[in-house]
């Protein structure tokens, strides 16, 4: 104890020194005056470009299509989209009102009839990875404008599994079909098929399928009127961290936008062209056992749980994480061990990790490298800047075991401030989940399907969720991180802390690359803004 409080009172007397330096080295801060300089009228040079290394398909999904209802960063988790009011009948019986006026990208009608076609699509091809497939019994036109929706059994989640159900014009669906299964929502044709604020004009975005780039363009037939502020997007789902940082802070109209490393945040505010912004976030980096590989360290259960008694949190959080994050509460604490000191020492001693991650979370497993150290394991790593190889093998695995021990995802929050993003790895039968033969977490799931979230049944069933996948350390644990971005300086835009960030929303000044053309970025706007921390 002692030596671990004299090495970090070390760290942070360093920390203090280098802000010391920095201060003294660097022009005075200024406050960010972007938002009064932004452009009253949508200029058609207007464009963004943008770099979302993890889930971008969701992202581009809630750019390009709408449902009834969308993602929202509210307690509830969604808000209404392209229904005006859903009223309950009866457990098992919805009516919506559906919004008037609305067309789709190619100019057709958004009715009451469209909706029950993308219904009659989506149950053939339904996603996976909810209970939705076994709950919804179908979905009926009462009026022009307006549907009900009729339940096999209540479904607590069913306004969330509302916001992933997006709606494509009849042209895409007989063409493509819906296509639910393990991602969602896919886009496997740049065209005007949906009905959100921007129109996939280049590239291709799936989850297992994408290319390097992505471009939209405005929807002139967009519902919410004003926007969107910002005529061109073009979104990378493909750069080396490095590479992406160097465009971000070096090079003015490379990028706009991009999550940053956390020990990146320096170099982010005193670039020329950059700003820092920071949020806390419901994300969170799911690192998957291989429970089903029969010859691999992780099928033994007392391995698991050592991996995750072994690591500190707090000094994760502390030295990995540069403090942006939270303790994560699936996580074990201090006195949920299981194991002695020396039961982890001999389940850990000596034993070899395959490990599969993004390069964006390499400075994650450094620091459990350094953690592990103690006990001589050795991870041997396969890197990628490419997520569809990560989700190959991840998504591979069920089919055919994998030679990994385990897998790091980096997930952004896709269902809006609720415990399925991590429960749902505990589903058997899930393309997202290994485990297998646990009666006692199948009747947990089962039930857990049937409640509205935060009444006090659903938050004593959470605990032993919780509690289950603790005993059988069926993940290994992190800390839940925040939000961190570097941004154009003359981007007006404020992030969410969920995974959607509504980019419609967004805004420029006219001193943006996209806008000044040959002109120079002004010397007075190069001198680094305050970063800003949102709640």
């Amino acid at each position: 104890m002692l030596k671990r409080d004299i090495v970090l009172k070390f760290s942070v007397l360093w920390l203090c020194l280098a802000l010391v330096a920095y201060t003294t080295s660097t022009p005075e801060y200024r406050l960010d005056e972007s938002a009064a300089k932004a452009l009253h009228v949508k200029d058609s040079r207007s464009h963004i470009k943008i770099f979302l290394p993890a889930m971008p398909y969701v992202s581009v999904a809630r750019l390009i299509n709408e449902g009834l209802v969308r993602l929202a960063d509210n307690e509830q988790g969604w808000e209404y989209s392209l229904a005006t009011q859903c009223l309950k009948k009866t457990p098992l019986l919805y009516e919506c009102n559906l919004r008037q006026g609305v067309k789709f990208q190619d100019g057709t009608a958004f009715n009451a009839d469209a909706v029950i076609n993308n219904f009659r699509y989506f149950m053939a091809q339904p996603i996976n990875y909810t209970d939705i497939n076994h709950r919804l019994k179908g979905v009926e036109k009462l009026s022009d404008y307006k549907i009900k929706i009729e339940l096999y059994k209540p479904y607590g989640m069913l306004f969330r599994d509302l916001a992933r159900i997006n709606f494509y014009t009849e042209a895409y669906l007989k063409k493509f079909a819906w296509r639910g299964a393990a991602t969602g929502p896919n886009i496997e044709e740049a065209g005007p098929y949906g009905l959100g604020p921007y129109v996939l004009v280049e590239g291709v975005i799936t989850g297992r399928k994408q290319t390097p780039k992505v471009i939209l363009k405005a929807n002139p037939y967009y519902w919410e009127k004003g926007f969107p502020k910002i005529e061109t997007i073009t979104l990378y789902t493909q750069l080396e961290t490095d590479k992406a940082l160097k465009m971000m802070t070096e090079h003015e109209g490379e990028l706009d936008f991009m999550p940053i490393p956390f020990n990146k945040k320096i170099e982010t505010m005193l670039s020329a062209y950059s700003k820092l912004v920071i949020l806390p976030s419901t994300n969170n980096f799911a690192l998957y056992f291989n429970l089903i590989k029969k010859d691999s360290p992780v099928y033994d259960k007392k391995v698991r749980q050592a991996l995750n008694c072994a690591l500190n949190q707090y000094n994760l959080l502390t030295f990995t994480y540069k403090q942006e994050g939270s303790l994560n509460r699936e996580a074990l604490h201090v006195n949920e061990c299981p194991l002695s000191h020396e039961e982890i020492s001999e389940a850990l001693n000596n034993k070899h990790f395959k490990i599969v991650t993004q390069d964006s979370l390499l400075f994650l497993w450094k620091g459990i490298e350094y953690q592990l150290s103690q006990y001589n394991v050795t991870l041997h790593y396969m890197i990628t800047s490419d997520e569809k190889m990560v989700y190959d093998f991840l998504l591979s695995n069920n089919e055919t075991v994998q030679d990994w021990d385990i897998l790091s995802q980096n997930t952004i929050d896709w269902y809006g401030r609720h415990p399925w993003l991590i429960f749902f790895n505990y589903q058997e039968g899930n393309p997202w989940s290994f485990v297998r033969g646990d009666k006692i977490m199948q009747s947990y799931i089962s039930d857990f399907f049937g409640l509205e979230q935060n009444t006090p049944e659903f938050n004593v069933l959470c605990e032993k969720i919780r509690q289950r996948a603790k005993e059988e350390a069926y993940m290994l644990f992190v800390p839940t991180p925040n939000n961190v971005f570097a941004m154009n300086k003359e981007l007006v835009f404020e992030p969410l802390g969920i995974g959607m960030q509504p980019f419609w929303k967004a805004n420029i000044t006219d001193q943006h690359w996209s806008i000044r053309g040959d002109k120079p970025y002004p010397k007075e706007l190069q001198v680094p803004i305050f970063p800003k921390r949102l709640p």
